[in-house]
Order: structure tokens, then sequence, then C-alpha cells
């Protein structure tokens, strides 16, 4: 995430610990083990906490996922077979809508993703 590089960005007194990029993701990794206050001279305060390295969506159903891809909304309930799976089925409305470039490739990756990660019964 970066939080800390931005807290030494904008106040460089307090050299704030910074760890290496990961040479396998190119990502930053996980330095800040507490939550720490900083106040700005000018006014204003910002907190630098730990991040997140993975939640689960444990809570979340298919049709919550679903409703967070805006594209999809015409789309959904549109299919074939009652119960597509969006992935190799015929009559896909949402294949149909990636062939057809209404969907983007990215975003089917990571309606997918998040599909895979939910426990089976949510869907």
């Amino acid at each position: 995430m970066g939080k800390s590089s931005l807290v030494n960005s904008l106040l460089p007194e307090v050299d704030t610990r910074v760890g290496p990029l990961s040479e396998l993701s190119g990502q930053g990794t996980h330095t800040t083990t507490t939550a720490r206050l900083f106040h700005f001279p000018g006014g204003g305060e910002l907190i630098d906490s730990p991040g997140i390295r993975e939640f689960g969506l444990g809570h979340v159903s298919r049709s919550d996922v679903e409703a967070g891809f805006i594209e999809f909304n015409d789309l959904i309930g549109t299919c074939r077979f009652r119960d597509c799976k969006h992935d190799r089925e015929p009559g896909c409305a949402l294949l149909k809508a990636l062939e057809d470039g209404r969907v983007q490739q990215q975003r089917m990756n990571s309606y997918r993703s998040i599909i895979a990660s939910l426990p089976e019964s949510s869907y």
C-alpha cells in the first residue's frame, strides 16, 4: 500500500521504517506493525496503520458479488440457464458480452477470482 512511504514523503523528519519491495511481486512488503498518529505542523493528522495481508469473503453471496460489477446488471438473469456459472455454459449472457467487448476481460477475471474464493454454499 505504501502508507509508510507516503508518511515519509509528507513528514520527512519522522523517518518511518519502510520495507523493501518484494522481488516476486514487485509490491511493497508489510513493515508497519502498530498504528501511529502523526500531526502535521499546519494542522491535520495522519494515521499509519498496518496493512491487511488478506481477507475472506465467506459472508458474501454470489449475488452480492454480481451486484458489485455494475456492468453485469443488465446481463445477470438473462443467461440460458438459471444456474449459469458464467464459465463455459452455452447461452451465457456474460460470455457473450465479453466476446462483444461490452465486458472487459480484466473485469471478468476479477469476477471469476472472487467467485472462486467464495465457499461453494454461497453459489
